[in-house]
């Protein structure tokens, strides 16, 4: 299954909310896979096209800019199984 990579900041505003969603998916699908990268981190590499916080990737691509919704991720994973 193909991982979603979650990008967060220490000074981000929202992130907070994003770590709840990250949470709340991990709370009810246990399997899906999920990597938070905290920017903030000595020797953490940002890829190019993060350019913001908080940031979804799946599969190479950005999946949203800011917080989508519990669905949405739910969602993500259900269609790729």
């Amino acid at each position: 299954m193909t991982p979603l990579y979650v990008y967060v900041s220490a000074d981000c505003p929202v992130c907070a909310r994003t770590l709840q969603l990250v949470a709340n998916v991990r709370a009810q699908e246990p399997e899906y896979p999920i990597e938070v990268i905290d920017l903030a981190q000595p020797g953490t590499t940002k890829p190019a096209m993060v350019f913001g916080t908080p940031t979804y990737v799946f599969n190479g691509r950005i999946l949203s800019l800011g917080n989508p919704t519990l669905e949405t991720l739910l969602n993500l994973f259900r269609d790729e199984c």
